[in-house]
């Protein structure tokens, strides 16, 4: 006997199909900036609007040959196994901020900056084993940070290709200086929500390495 399906039902099995399907993770995962391939312990935060990586920005009269980079350590090195991986015991036990405390800084604001900002900014990561390397990329914008205390803290946004816990993404990230947190990459909600990536708050590093076998970035336009 043919049955017939409401058609409230219907719509209902169409939009629950058109879900994206999400991965969890946890709210510590290893991360990888491609094709640079700079391993980082990377903090995951849903409750963090963009995603925030430390940087150390080169002036622009220190800046060196467009094809020169500097390492402290081989690539070798750098190639060390996630599984392996360990937490500081300064980060396990939180001796450090994670992020800004809410007194010091007020939310981030987009803001039209001056025409003599720079279109390109050179800067340089640290890996968690220690190689470093500067690189160069387009300004996509400059976002201003009002200090409550005063001021006003001006960030560059840059694009960047990330492995997170296994996902594939390319996104914005603001260029800072995290010296100060236990992470030095956040991972915000623009980044989550492009890799369909869930957070299980209760767990750490469910993902045992940062890239897929098959990690591909579409090319660049």
């Amino acid at each position: 006997m043919l049955r017939l399906i409401p058609i409230a039902a219907l719509f209902l099995l169409g939009a629950a199909a058109a879900e994206p399907d999400y991965h969890t993770r946890g709210w510590i995962e290893h991360a990888r900036i491609m094709p640079e391939n700079i391993l980082m312990t990377a903090k995951l935060d849903s409750g963090a609007k963009t995603t925030s990586i430390h940087a150390e920005i080169i002036p622009l009269r220190g800046m060196m040959d467009p094809d020169e980079s500097i390492t402290s350590s081989s690539d070798a090195d750098d190639l060390e196994s996630e599984e392996s991986a360990l937490l500081d015991t300064q980060m396990i036990d939180g001796q450090l901020p994670d992020d800004p405390p809410p007194e010091e800084v007020d939310a981030i604001e987009d803001g039209v900056m001056s025409e003599f900002m720079p279109e390109t900014i050179r800067f340089r990561l640290t890996s968690r084993k220690g190689k470093q390397v500067v690189m160069t990329k387009q300004v996509e914008r400059w976002v201003s940070i009002r200090r409550r205390g005063g001021g006003v803290i001006v960030r560059p946004v840059v694009l960047l290709d990330l492995c997170i816990a296994g996902r594939v993404v390319r996104g914005e990230v603001n260029l800072a200086d995290r010296s100060g947190f236990n992470y030095p990459l956040l991972i915000g909600r623009n980044m989550l929500k492009e890799a369909s990536i869930s957070i299980d708050s209760r767990k750490i590093f469910l993902e045992k390495r940062a890239c897929p076998p098959d990690a591909e970035f579409p090319a660049r336009s």
